[in-house]
């Protein structure tokens, strides 16, 4: 449950345990935030956690408008399957494990074309594609008095695509336990190998390909007076080889070549969280801003604002609003008119401008020691969102809906 007042506890522990896990290496611990942002926390450090959810996400259909045949468009849905296990190793260890299973199926945007009066419509891929991804990532725990270390380790893979990571993470509490000195790095590899990789069909698709990236953080939490928790941390990540897309294409100048962007970037993010006990209604605000820039030109903002409300009978409701805004990379056009110097070329409606806003609603049940949820998230995004105003849109910007079911027991 969100947090009570405890005028022997500057802050209930539930919340300082919130801040750890959101201080964790962007991508490495995705789950683990996820789980961790639910109201009800799912488990103490003594007894051990098993988790299921269940998700479907649903992409809007793209309007006959906005596609080059002028007939309304499917796209992507998937399922998604997550198991989590977490559990004690001795007095001062302990182990967590995530697993999912997914399945893909729906068409992706392709490349875009002008219209006769210059207007870019989008060219669908087509065929139904269907895919499969099983994922496992495993994080150990070992605690040293006042200082935390975790070692992290996982795997991904698709038809088309393998993954694999590892990372290494620390965590120092001191005045008091009011403050938390975080900082971690991890290390990703990735092997892509296109479905029709190098065949007669695609001839200019690539057979294989690889990149790595690099990823290093430091954050701060601090207790401030005896109801909130400021944290702000900082990451960098550096990738390499391989980062374009072997699915998409660009139009350029009545020909259509292979999307072709830049073999390395650089990612500077900055995420500061503000975490507000609101001892009269039995409520937590969540307050969050992330700032975002890399080499390739975009600039990103994102600001959240959630309230996790406790409710009779072992019930929480949690609203959550999330808005977001980027610029365009600075190689990225719906479509080129000529060649560039450059020799890059990417019309991916997620490298474009365009700003985006999305609604949930979580709803969470305990019964002894199981806890229940259900969740719903409804995303949009388009031009109007955004900070700057956007000549041409993408017209591929996505829209979609995702519904999730959970189901925790304790032991």
């Amino acid at each position: 449950m969100p947090p009570k007042k405890n005028p022997s506890v500057p802050l209930n522990q539930a919340l300082l345990a919130l801040t750890a896990s959101a201080l964790a290496i962007p991508g490495m611990s995705a789950q683990a935030q996820d789980l961790a942002g639910d109201p009800m926390p799912s488990a103490q450090r003594d007894s051990t956690l098993l988790d299921y959810r269940f998700s479907y996400y649903d992409e809007g259909h793209i309007a006959g408008s906005k596609t080059s045949s002028g007939q309304d468009s499917e796209r992507y849905n998937v399922e998604s399957h997550q198991f989590r296990i977490a559990t004690r190793l001795g007095s001062k260890a302990d182990l967590t494990a995530d697993a999912t299973v997914e399945t893909m199926s729906g068409a992706s945007p392709w490349f875009i074309l002008p219209d006769a009066k210059g207007k870019p419509v989008q060219v669908m891929s087509g065929a139904s594609i269907h895919d499969f991804r099983q994922a496992l990532q495993v994080r150990a725990n070992e605690r040293f008095g006042a200082v935390t270390g975790s070692v992290l380790a996982g795997y991904s893979n698709e038809r088309d695509y393998r993954g694999a990571n590892g990372g290494l993470e620390g965590s120092w509490d001191f005045n008091n336990k009011l403050t938390t000195l975080s900082g971690g790095v991890g290390y990703t590899h990735n092997d892509l190998d296109p479905t029709e990789g190098a065949s007669t069909r695609f001839p200019t698709r690539i057979a294989h390909a690889d990149n790595y990236e690099v990823t290093g953080y430091a954050g701060l939490a601090q207790v401030l007076g005896g109801e909130t928790v400021l944290q702000s941390s900082v990451s960098f990540t550096y990738q390499n080889g391989y980062l374009s897309d072997p699915y998409k294409m660009a139009y350029v100048a009545g020909n259509t070549v292979n999307d072709a962007r830049p073999g390395n970037r650089r990612k500077l993010a900055w995420i500061t969280r503000l975490r507000q006990n609101v001892a009269a209604l039995d409520a937590v605000v969540h307050l969050d801003y992330r700032y975002y820039h890399d080499d390739w030109g975009i600039t990103a903002h994102t600001a959240e604002l959630a309230w996790y409300q406790t409710l009779p009978w072992s019930w929480a409701l949690v609203p959550r609003v999330r808005w977001y805004s980027q610029s365009q990379a600075d190689f990225y056009q719906p479509y080129y008119n000529a060649a560039q110097n450059n020799g890059l070329y990417s019309s991916d409606y997620r490298l474009s401008p365009f700003g985006a806003l999305s609604e949930s609603l979580g709803v969470y049940k305990r019964l002894g020691s199981w806890n229940l949820s259900l969740r719903y998230e409804h995303y949009s995004s388009g031009g109007a969102y955004s900070i700057r105003s956007i000549e041409v849109e993408n017209p591929a910007l996505v829209r979609f809906q995702v519904f999730s079911a959970g189901i925790v027991k304790t032991f």
